[in-house]
């Protein structure tokens, strides 16, 4: 085994009884968390619980948020590092992080000996304002610029909903099981079989995830070392943002909006595209009167569609996934007189492709 100790953070985990709640404000804090459910013709959507849907629930904030950070306790210059590496995130997505008392913040700081860890995303809303949503447990004045970059960016990352990229969906790391099971229940990390299935060998599911392909330079994946793999295969210590990490994070944050581009009643269906892996298209349109509408999808991309109204972006009215012809979405509802906006993202977190879609009245 290498000398170098594998310090990781733990995946943390809201309370049964949060999951609810703080789903339902993921959804109000960025409508775009909304689960996507599979719609099978014939069959309708699946019935699903609350619980259910509170484990698929999306966790990104809005995009050009201003976020607030305070610390609990730590010291002057351990502080001043943690602002100076936090804030690589922010040349690449539309987050800002404004650093202001712990009573006001959203994303609160400790540094209780033991280990680093944060919340993911919006999860942290759901936390108590006296307790913190970030811990950084080793690091201290004499930890070296290259320990402050590798831990602090990734749990930021953690922070703004970025997943352990060893847990992606698309990684197929060829783990020694057995090895990982005897060196990850040892000092420092002494966790139990459980503990170590949850935060090493489970995957995230394609439903609950917006991601990449698995990328072994990126700042959320542990170091690997060869004696935890079957074969040649091992990874380093990544302590900067990788090009796949900047282009996701971009991705999910556009520094740039899309615009809202206008759809009108009864005219040609409007051409369109998923250029980028995560892309989301906006459109809106204007109902006259109150009435049926149909807004619908037609081409080969696999696309889900969500209804917002009348006049916000926030009130979700319906969504769909296969309701139309082959894998296209169809909403049939009935409206009030107002505007409508149509949110269109692909069903594949990876997925691009060219679609066409129109609002026709009954």
């Amino acid at each position: 085994m290498s000398n170098k100790i594998i310090r990781v953070c733990v995946d943390r985990e809201l309370p049964p009884s949060k999951l609810v709640e703080t789903a339902n404000t993921a959804i109000k804090e960025n409508p775009a968390n909304v689960p996507v459910f599979r719609f099978r013709a014939g069959f309708g959507v699946e019935p699903i619980s609350p619980v259910r849907m509170a484990l698929i629930t999306g966790k990104r904030w809005e995009n050009g948020r201003l976020l607030r950070v305070g610390f609990m306790g730590g010291e002057p210059t351990v502080q001043a590092k943690v602002k100076e590496y936090a804030q690589q995130w922010s040349n690449y997505a539309n987050i800002k992080l404004e650093f202001v008392s712990p009573s006001d913040a959203e994303i609160r700081i400790a540094f209780q000996a033991g280990g680093s860890w944060s919340y993911i995303g919006t999860d942290a809303l759901g936390i108590d304002k006296n307790k913190q949503t970030m811990n950084f447990g080793w690091l201290t004045p004499e930890s070296s610029d290259e320990e402050y970059s590798r831990v602090v960016i990734h749990e930021f990352g953690h922070a703004l909903g970025c997943i352990h990229e060893h847990q992606n969906p698309a990684t197929n790391i060829p783990w020694d099981k057995d090895a990982v099971y005897s060196y990850f229940s040892g000092p420092p990390n002494n966790w139990t079989r459980d503990q170590i299935d949850l935060n090493i060998f489970q995957k995230y599911s394609t439903t609950i995830t917006q991601f990449s392909d698995f990328d072994k330079k990126s700042i959320m994946l542990y170091a690997i070392p060869n004696e935890l793999t079957i074969g040649d295969y091992e990874v380093g210590w990544n302590r900067q943002l990788s090009e796949v990490d900047k282009e996701f994070i971009s991705t999910m944050y556009p520094l740039e909006e899309k615009p809202v581009t206008e759809l009108t009643v009864g005219a040609t269906a409007v051409s369109a595209s998923i250029g980028k892996h995560g892309e989301e298209d906006i459109f809106r349109f204007k109902a006259s009167k109150k009435g049926q509408y149909t807004i619908e999808t037609k081409g080969k991309t696999d696309v889900v569609m969500a209804l917002f109204g009348p006049s916000n972006q926030t009130n979700m009215i319906a969504e769909d996934d296969d309701s139309g012809s082959g894998r296209n979405a169809k909403i049939a509802t009935t409206v009030n007189q107002g505007t409508y906006y149509v949110r269109i993202r692909h069903y594949r977190p990876t997925g691009t492709g060219k679609y066409n879609i129109s609002v026709k009245p009954k």
